[in-house]
């Protein structure tokens, strides 16, 4: 067995049965609480807003940055149910790039941010906060009083402390069995 890089010894090992355990942590975010933590990254990055994405682009940039994380729910949809979706009124991806190079996304539908991460490359170069508070922005800029999101125990170890800082805070968790898409997909999970 080889070992796992530290960023990612917090996953357990795929399990003979298939299961992943995760603790979800349900955050909420009101606007008064919105601490603004984000410093202008040192690098030029643009944030693209995808008004009509196809499933298979939005598929690409859902693998690129969430395949570390174990991300795979989207992965379940019918090409026809995803793009529903990605085009549904109150749904939004927002892209972030360093010239050509994928940054990451966020994804906000109504008062949730849905999915938000960054590539490999760019972790630990503190864009993470920063493209938080754009997404935050964002989100509060349509309207919404107060956020919601999750996340959970595979995720970025630092993801919970992030969103703290930025205001969040717990209001539930739940503990669950989820399929391991590291034995659904053994091929693309390695």
């Amino acid at each position: 067995m080889t070992d796992r890089p530290p960023l990612f010894a917090h996953q357990p090992p795929p399990r003979a049965d298939g299961k992943l355990a995760v603790t979800i942590t349900h955050l909420e975010l009101p606007h008064a609480d919105w601490t603004r933590r984000g410093v202008t990254p040192g690098i030029d990055i643009s944030i693209t807003h995808e008004r009509k994405p196809t499933a298979e682009f939005y598929l690409d940039l859902y693998d690129r940055v969430g395949r570390p994380w174990l991300w795979y729910e989207r992965r379940l949809y019918t090409e026809r149910a995803l793009t529903a979706l990605l085009n549904a009124p109150a749904h939004e991806l927002h892209v972030a790039r360093h010239g050509t190079e994928l940054v990451g996304y966020f994804e906000l539908y109504a008062n949730e941010i849905a999915f938000f991460g960054l590539t490999l490359d760019y972790i630990g170069k503190r864009v993470g906060p920063w493209l938080l508070d754009r997404a935050i922005e964002r989100a509060f800029a349509q309207g919404a009083d107060r956020l919601v999101l999750n996340t959970n125990t595979v995720d970025h170890p630092k993801a919970l402390d992030t969103y703290r800082k930025a205001g969040f805070r717990v209001v539930g968790s739940e503990s669950r069995e989820l399929q391991d898409p590291r034995t659904l997909w053994p091929d693309i999970y390695r």
